[in-house]
């Protein structure tokens, strides 16, 4: 160790030297930065970045301060100014994994483009989401290429770094372990659910809910004007790793309700795309869930993407939601929904059905939920624009 060889007043000049070298003084450094960024052909994943920024811009931080890191940049416009963070957003071969490999290596030695992007920031902050997850090989190669340098770099840096609001987890294998080092190191890591409080732990954690769950609680007509959407029911499917029963009940759930709308949420390239998933298995494509919010189309949701089912509550529609990780439970009973949240590879196609039924008919109940779990959640909201502000400000 460097430690044991030279003295410590030399070994810490050095690593000062090498730190200046890596990161300019805080002075010098103009934008905050948002990191972990994925793409807007994802609704959801543009939900969250537009989430974040309305979030910031609470605190006092408007968009002219502000840069973004993304997987999928071109699906951006460029207010503000988006760059393209090293991975592949797409799961597909291309020379863009081994940028990320190269990107991984340089990042190893504290260089490469995020710890470039970050010398140049005066505050970082994480988009929100369930992007840290590392239970499988493939998932943890996913980590490994499009998330960990930006994590490492993060936790390394010596200017805020804030996590908004993440389900994390499972943690498996060398990079499940990087990734718990690597958050117990930021300024503020924001659980979202309590199986992440207790996989992390850390003394710089919060639980604070999902930034739609918090958006939709502030959102005063949702609850104010409770719409009968009495069309035809909406359905977001979606590929799932290891799906067990999943599309045979998904398909009998199709069947067992009037005339659905298969709505895509997830228009991008590869196998993730949900028009692709439909394709596969025989389901048809009605268009995308958000022209539907937009205009009307259909009535309640039951959605097995997460922020589906979110941005339909936001949109007043009633949504069900059939869950496969962690983040769904938490987000749904942060709301006081619980009896609406179901597994979604063992979900009882009758109960989901009549539930449907019951929401076309009077969602009054539904919505009663979320009026009463309102007003804690916006104080959460009001507590995580407050630790923006005194962290980044």
């Amino acid at each position: 160790m460097v430690t044991k060889t030279l003295p410590r007043w030399i070994y810490s000049s050095l690593r000062n030297i090498l730190l200046n070298r890596r990161y300019p003084k805080i002075s010098d450094q103009s934008k905050y930065l948002i990191l972990h960024a994925f793409s807007r052909r994802n609704s959801g994943d543009g939900l969250l970045v537009d989430l974040t920024l309305e979030a910031m811009a609470d605190a006092g931080i408007g968009g002219a301060e502000i840069e973004i890191l993304a997987l999928d940049p071109d699906s951006f416009d460029d207010d503000p100014p988006v760059h393209r963070a090293p991975g592949e957003p797409f799961a597909q071969f291309t020379p863009k994994l081994a940028g990320a490999v190269f990107e991984l290596l340089a990042n190893q030695l504290g260089s490469g483009q995020v710890a470039k992007r970050v010398a140049n920031a005066k505050g970082l902050v994480a988009v929100g989401g369930g992007y840290l997850v590392a239970d499988s090989f493939v998932r943890q190669a996913g980590v490994l290429l499009n998330h960990l340098a930006q994590l490492r770099t993060a936790a390394r840096a010596p200017i805020p770094s804030i996590y908004l609001p993440q389900s994390v987890g499972p943690l498996h294998g060398p990079v499940g372990q990087s990734v718990k080092r690597n958050l117990n190191k930021v300024s503020l890591f924001c659980a979202r659910d309590d199986l992440t409080m207790a996989e992390i732990g850390g003394d710089n954690i919060i639980r604070c809910a999902d930034l739609a769950v918090l958006k939709l609680a502030r959102t005063a007509d949702i609850v104010a004007d409770r719409k009968l959407h009495a069309g035809a029911p909406i359905v977001v499917g979606r590929d799932l790793p290891h799906p067990g029963d999943y599309i045979e009940r998904l398909k009998n759930l199709g069947q067992s309700l009037s005339k659905p709308l298969w709505a895509v949420q997830a228009d991008v390239a590869g196998d993730r795309s949900d028009r692709a998933f439909y394709q596969r298995n025989g389901l048809s494509d009605d268009g995308t869930l958000a022209a539907m919010l937009a205009d009307g189309t259909g009535g309640a949701v039951v959605s097995v993407r997460l922020h589906g089912a979110i941005a339909s509550l936001i949109a007043g529609r009633p949504a069900i939601h059939l869950a496969y990780e962690r983040k769904g439970w938490g987000a749904y009973e942060d709301l006081g929904l619980g009896e609406y949240v179901h597994d979604a590879r063992e979900f009882d196609v009758a109960l989901v059905a009549d539930q449907m039924a019951q929401l076309g008919q009077d969602p009054t109940a539904f919505w009663d939920c979320i009026t009463n779990a309102a007003p804690k959640l916006r104080a959460q909201y009001d507590g995580l624009v407050d630790e923006l502000r005194r962290h980044l400000l």
